[in-house]
């Protein structure tokens, strides 16, 4: 398998995750002191709701992107060393095109969705639910939501679609298939009929 990687965009993002996460803690502080001020000094109040809002929505994006792009194994890596064994007919591009991770295979092409969550995950059809812990509750802010997987994974073979489509004729463009991998080794993935292939790690 050969993996072509765009690592000067995850050096950009990895750049901006390191750059967010300070300010998200000078919001949060100053809120924490203008709402101490406002006690005393109700006009204080106003801006303890800007500082705080400001900190909670800096802290979700902080968040994202340090899940994303700084925390290891990210999801190129996750794909390069789950395909390695693969031969020379597989490519792997990751962040090159119009979905993250795209894997050209003699058999088509496959827009993969990489998940890193944790814990009892059951799929049903094109529904997805996780289990609630105590563990998701204390790291609430850092835990990102389950979203909607296969509808990701669909929408990736969209975009991906309309770029080849207007690059090559509709005819040459081979079958483009979505594809779920569930990376993290502590999770309990339960699959019923899903509507595209939702999987393990061990699986693949």
């Amino acid at each position: 398998m050969k993996a072509f990687t765009n690592t000067e965009l995850i050096e950009t993002r990895s750049k901006w995750a390191k750059r967010i996460a300070p300010l998200t803690m000078l919001f949060l502080i100053g809120g924490l002191i203008t709402n101490f001020l406002s006690i005393n000094q109700p006009e204080y109040f106003r801006p303890t709701l800007v500082l705080l809002a400001l900190g909670f929505v800096s802290a979700i994006i902080s968040s994202s992107l340090v899940n994303n792009w700084v925390r290891e194994p990210r999801a190129d890596q996750v794909l390069i060393q789950l395909l390695k064994k693969f031969g020379n007919d597989y490519l792997l591009f990751n962040y090159t095109a119009a979905a993250p991770h795209v894997l050209v295979a003699p058999d088509g092409i496959y827009a993969i969705v990489v998940k890193h969550h944790d814990g009892q995950i059951q799929v049903n059809g094109r529904r997805f639910s996780r289990k609630f812990t105590l563990r998701r509750l204390l790291r609430l802010l850092a835990d990102e939501g389950l979203g909607a997987p296969i509808a990701e994974a669909e929408k990736q073979v969209s975009k991906l679609s309309k770029q080849l489509s207007n690059q090559l004729a509709e005819a040459e463009i081979p079958e483009i298939k979505p594809m779920v991998i569930f990376s993290n080794k502590d999770v309990a993935l339960t699959v019923n009929e899903p509507d595209i292939p939702v999987m393990q790690t061990s699986q693949v």
